[in-house]
């Protein structure tokens, strides 16, 4: 069985692209926020440590 080890192919980057497309990306550093934001209508978030 052989493996297609190829990484970032144009259909890949297009399909996140188009994921993404009209959504809010928000940055979070803990739980409570990452629902929030979820409830909001983000897309995606991205967890941060905290400073």
């Amino acid at each position: 069985m052989t493996a297609n080890t190829e990484r970032g192919t144009d259909l890949v980057k297009r399909g996140l692209a188009e994921m993404l497309k009209g959504g809010v990306i928000m940055d979070v550093v803990n739980a409570e926020q990452a629902k929030i934001a979820e409830e909001a209508g983000a897309v995606s978030v991205m967890a941060l440590e905290r400073v």
